[in-house]
This record gives structure tokens, C-alpha cells and sequence, in this order.
């Protein structure tokens, strides 16, 4: 019998360890990021000694680039270009300008503050320009937000990554130069910088039109595509890193712009599959980064390291944020909010990795502290601006779901009247029916509507389900609607999924929705045949109706509502949401019913008769 292989153990249990930290950081609501970051301190030896990177070798730089490729990759290939295009001023601002306050606010903090030499001080600044779309667009996950404000930092997110990454790279090369470890002229220095840009972009530029055509061609097998675009990811990665090293960052960013650009025949599919493999990377590197780190190291920092941090979420971040957006159409509380999302991600923690060897072992010997203040960083970035982003977008009045799009399922009267009201306050709708008099009756009143089946994929791809923020399945078949949001959440990733559903001895209730998953919308089971009827007849209307100041905070699901009333949306500013079980009505907001009675009526019959739930 042989002793058991160190490596394989230590990589069962990162995978292992770092899935169950995605699982208790969402269902906590709490960034997961943070959970990986600790148990692989937990795991690593300086504590429980369960996990040993050293154990791979050189492996380890070997499989963190490759994950780093599938997650840049995927990022990019999640980007919406129509939104990128729209937030192109921000975006080439922030990646410009913004890089460069950083970097100079960053060289200046960890000089003076963290008392790092110049030379490591200038790596580390150069490497602490990254944000990245592993921490960011998880992040706006869970916040309502302007759609320009999310495209901006998820397109400053995505395409940073390779520029502050080749950037931090060429400094290191600059500064092994300069301390003559390694020769470098300064048109090498220069190249190395561009050069490394200009190979990545060209190499996924190439890779991704030729992938994107033999796709488009139907040569691969449909059970094949999403394996064969994973290994075509590697390979234009691995083909930009055997021109120049490091450049695969750029090309694997640049595959997926022009991937998704190509029109590939089922991408949702494709990137559903992406998402998955890019958590079982995030999940396995974290885990081993954050166990390769020394927990001495970081704790001998003490207030300097931690002060230094705090410099580049307090000072340099929004200095840099209003400098580059100077000129944006953005409002000031906007620029606030920008400001205080700048977390570091996984390309941060794999370079402060890879750096901090190639300083000790050039006989630089504040390597481990370069890697430990880049931990620093990245723990309190994640773990502060994940934990605080919904509270201040709220005290920013930015929570609005404004200009988010909704797609509706089901054209009938309660639809057309449902999307008349969101598209009032600003929000794009678009409605799916097979039947062509309820198509042709919301077309008459200028919607756009789609004919067909909405449990066909096709034809929730057709709708742009990919780009909805909301799903309201509203036909007169209950699990017809259930399917559809089921579809649209395992499809297309839409989270915000809201089928209306009948009585539970309709067969199709509350029961159904805990298998399939979803929101009931309005609250509560409701025969949504009845009300087509009442409302096609102008017995009923839509009733918005203030709520007052001694009004108690309620759910939706709590409300004593009668036969007669209906809960159909809140609206809160100017953003407009469907009316669900959790959702709370507070004082100043406006609530949409649909009911035959007045405004005085309703308020009184919401008052009594069920028991209140204060906030």
C-alpha cells in the first residue's frame, strides 16, 4: 500500500471546501468570496494543515492560469455589448484614467503608509488597478441599480482585469531589470506592456472568429459545443501565452467579446455552462491561494497593513472614480456609489501569488508582504463593500429597477394592463402569446410582442430573456406559468421569476412552485381567469394608492386582502416591482391594485383583519 498523494488530497479538499463556502456565502446572503478566503486559511498550514499548495509545485501557477482563462473568459462572454456600447465614456475612462490615479494613489499609500520600498510599492499599486468580474458581478447580483451604473462597473470589471494585470507584469519585468535580475532594455519595457496587449487582442480576436463560424456551421454535435468552446478557450489562451508570455489574460477577455458578438446558435446554453465551471474555479483557486498564504505574515501587518487599505477604498478609489468621470453623464450620487464598489477578485490574488515568489526568490524580501497586504485587500474590499453595497445604493436612492427589462408571458388584458403600468415608469417590456388576437391587440397599443410557445426556448430567446431582470408568467394555466419561470430561471438565469398560480386544489399552487422554483406573484394563489373577465368588462381598474405615514411596514403575503383586491406592484420612487410574498409595503410607497372599490376603501380593508408584521 502507498501513502496517500499529498496533491490529490489537497486539491479533493479545496473543491470540496470551496463549493461548501459557495453554498453557505448565497444561502446566507453573505459574499462567498469571504467564506473561501477564510477556509482556506483554515485548511492551509498554517493552521489545521489539511490543504497544501506547495504539494502541486509547479502545477499550481499551471492551474490557476487556466481557471483565471475560463473566468475572464466567461466574464466577457456575459458582458451585454448594447450596454457596454452605451457606457463606452465610462467604461474606456475609468480603464484609462482611472488606472492611472490608482496607480499613482496606490504607489503613495503603500510607500508611506505601509512602508514598502519603491520598487515592490510600485508592483503592488500597478497590481491593485484590478477590480475583477469574479467579485463585481456577483455582487450587483443582489442590488437595484441604474443599468448604465451596473454596466459601468461590470465592463470596468471585465476589461481591467488584462490591463491592470499585463501592467502589474511589466512593472515587475521593469523592476527585475533595474535590480539587474533579469536583462531589459527600455524598448523591452515598453513592449512589454503593448506588446503583450496587441498579442492578446489579435490571438482572441482570430481564435474567436474562427470558433464563432464553426459553431455558426453546425459541425460540432449540439451535446459537444459547450467541452469544445471550454477547450477552444484554453487553446486561444495557451496560443497568446506561446507567443508572449502573458498575454493570455487579454486574449481569453477578447475571445469572449467577440464570441458572444458572432451570434452563436444556443449561447444562453453556452453560458449557463460557463457560469457552472467558472464557480468550480473560483471555488478550487481561492481556496489554494488563501491556503498558500501565511497567517503570520498577514497579522504582522497590523494597523499599517490594514491603513493602507483603507487609503485605497477611501481616498484613491473615488479620487480615481471622479477624476476619470469628470465628464460622464453619471450624477454625482452615481459617482458615490461607483466609488465605493472597487473590490479585488481572482486575478488580483493569482499574480500577488505568483509575484511574491518571484521577489523572494530575486532577493526582494518583502515578497510575502506584497502577498499578504494583496489578501488584505482583497478580504476587507470583498467583505465590507459586498456586506454594505445594498445599504448604500439605498441611502443613495439608487435602488431602482428602472430601465430593467420585464418580459411578460401571457398578452391577455391583466398583461397589457400590468405592462402599461411598468412601461409608465420606465422599464422596456416585452410580451410572449400563441394567441394572435391578444398579440395583435398589445401590438396595437405599441408593445412589442413575440408569437409563440413561452416554454419553447426559442422563443423566450426570441423575447431576450437573457437580458430580462423579470419573468411574470400570467396565462390562465397555472403550471403552464410555473414551467415558464422555471425555463426562464434555468435557461436564460433570470432571478427574479414571478408565475401566478391558482388555488392548491387547482393542482397547480404553492406545492408546484417549491419543485420548480419561483416567486408567486402577488402574494398569493389568484384565478387570474376571473380577473381577465372582470377587467375586459371595466368592472374592475388599476388603483394606485398612497400609503400613509402610520402605515406598519407589511408583506404582501400578509395583507388582509379581500376577493375584491388584488395586489398587483409597489412602486417606490420611480422603479416599479411585481408585487411578491416577501416583498414589504412601507410608509410613502405607492401601491398598485386592481379592485372595483375607492381609494379610501382599500386603505381601510389593508388596515384590519390579518395580523400586521412590523419591519
Amino acid at each position: 500500500m502507498h501513502g496517500s498523494d499529498p496533491a490529490l488530497l489537497t486539491i479533493a479538499w479545496a473543491a470540496g471546501a470551496g463549493l461548501l463556502a459557495q453554498v453557505l456565502g448565497t444561502r446566507w446572503r453573505i459574499p462567498p468570496i469571504v467564506f473561501l478566503l477564510f477556509t482556506g486559511l483554515l485548511l492551509g498550514p498554517s493552521v489545521l494543515g489539511v490543504v497544501h499548495p506547495a504539494a502541486l509545485g509547479g502545477g499550481l501557477s499551471v492551474l490557476v492560469k487556466l481557471a483565471v482563462a475560463i473566468i475572464l473568459f466567461d466574464g466577457a462572454l456575459s458582458l451585454r455589448l448594447g450596454d457596454l456600447r452605451r457606457a463606452a465614456h465610462e467604461v474606456r475612462s475609468l480603464v484609462t484614467v482611472g488606472v492611472l490615479v490608482t496607480w499613482v494613489g496606490a504607489l503613495l499609500a503603500a510607500h508611506f503608509i505601509a512602508g514598502l520600498s519603491w520598487p515592490v510599492a510600485l508592483i503592488f499599486s500597478a497590481l491593485m488597478t484590478v477590480t475583477g468580474p469574479t467579485v463585481v458581478q456577483p455582487l450587483l447580483k443582489r442590488v437595484q441599480i441604474p443599468r448604465l451604473v451596473r454596466t459601468t462597473l461590470e465592463g470596468e470589471a471585465i476589461l481591467i482585469d488584462p490591463i491592470g494585470a499585463v501592467l502589474a507584469v511589466a512593472v515587475m519585468d521593469a523592476m527585475l531589470g533595474l535590480a539587474g535580475v533579469v536583462p531589459l532594455g527600455f524598448f523591452g519595457g515598453i513592449w512589454g506592456y503593448f506588446g503583450r496587449l496587441i498579442v492578446g487582442l489579435l490571438t482572441g480576436v482570430v481564435g474567436g472568429a474562427l470558433l464563432s463560424w464553426v459553431l455558426r456551421s453546425r459541425w460540432v454535435p449540439g451535446d459537444l459545443v459547450n467541452l469544445v468552446v471550454l477547450a477552444s478557450a484554453w487553446v486561444v489562451f495557451g496560443a497568446a501565452e506561446g507567443i508572449l508570455a502573458e498575454s493570455g489574460i487579454m486574449a481569453a477577455v477578447t475571445l469572449g467579446l467577440v464570441l458572444q458578438r458572432g451570434a452563436v446558435p444556443q449561447e444562453h446554453r453556452l453560458r449557463r455552462f460557463k457560469e457552472q465551471i467558472t464557480l468550480l474555479g473560483i471555488s478550487l483557486v481561492f481556496v489554494l491561494l488563501a491556503a498558500n498564504l501565511s497567517l503570520g505574515v498577514v497579522l504582522a501587518e497590523g494597523w499599517r497593513g490594514m491603513a493602507t487599505v483603507f487609503a485605497l477604498m477611501l481616498v484613491v478609489r473615488p479620487l480615481s472614480v471622479f477624476i476619470a468621470l469628470r465628464t460622464s453623464a453619471l450624477s454625482v450620487r452615481e459617482k458615490l456609489f461607483v466609488s465605493w464598489v472597487g473590490p479585488r477578485g481572482i486575478v488580483a490574488a493569482s499574480v500577488a501569488s505568483l509575484f511574491a515568489l518571484t521577489l523572494t526568490n530575486a532577493g526582494f524580501s518583502e515578497g510575502p508582504r506584497l502577498l499578504a497586504i494583496s489578501f488584505l485587500t482583497i478580504a476587507t474590499t470583498v467583505t465590507v463593500q459586498g456586506l454594505t453595497a445594498n445599504l448604500v445604493a439605498r441611502l443613495l436612492g439608487l435602488q431602482s429597477v428602472a430601465g430593467r427589462g420585464v418580459l411578460i408571458v401571457g398578452a391577455g388584458p391583466l398583461g397589457r394592463g400590468i405592462a402599461q403600468l411598468l412601461r409608465e415608469h420606465g422599464r422596456p417590456v416585452v410580451l410572449v402569446d400563441r394567441n394572435e388576437g391578444w398579440a395583435a391587440e398589445a401590438r396595437a397599443q405599441g408593445f412589442e410582442v413575440i408569437s409563440g410557445n413561452a416554454l419553447d426556448e426559442e422563443v423566450l430567446a426570441r423575447a431576450g430573456a437573457e437580458d430580462a431582470e423579470t419573468v411574470l408568467a400570467l396565462t390562465t394555466n397555472s403550471e403552464a406559468n410555473a414551467l415558464a419561470a422555471h425555463l426562464a430561471q434555468d435557461a436564460f438565469g433570470v432571478h427574479r421569476a414571478f408565475p401566478a398560480v391558482g388555488a392548491p386544489e387547482s393542482g397547480a399552487g404553492a406545492d408546484l412552485l417549491d419543485r420548480v422554483g419561483g416567486s408567486m406573484a402577488f402574494g398569493r394563489p389568484v384565478d387570474l381567469r376571473e380577473w381577465e373577465v372582470e377587467l375586459a368588462r371595466g368592472r374592475v381598474r388599476f388603483l394606485s394608492l398612497k400609503l400613509p405615514q402610520d402605515w406598519k411596514a407589511q408583506r404582501v403575503h400578509d395583507l388582509p386582502v379581500s376577493g375584491d383586491i388584488l395586489p398587483i406592484a409597489r412602486v417606490k420612487g420611480t422603479s416599479v416591482e411585481i408585487a411578491s410574498a416577501e416583498q414589504r409595503w412601507e410608509p410613502g410607497d405607492r401601491a398598485v391594485v386592481l379592485t372595483s372599490r375607492g381609494e379610501a376603501e382599500v386603505l381601510d380593508r389593508l388596515r384590519v383583519a390579518a395580523p400586521m408584521v412590523t419591519a
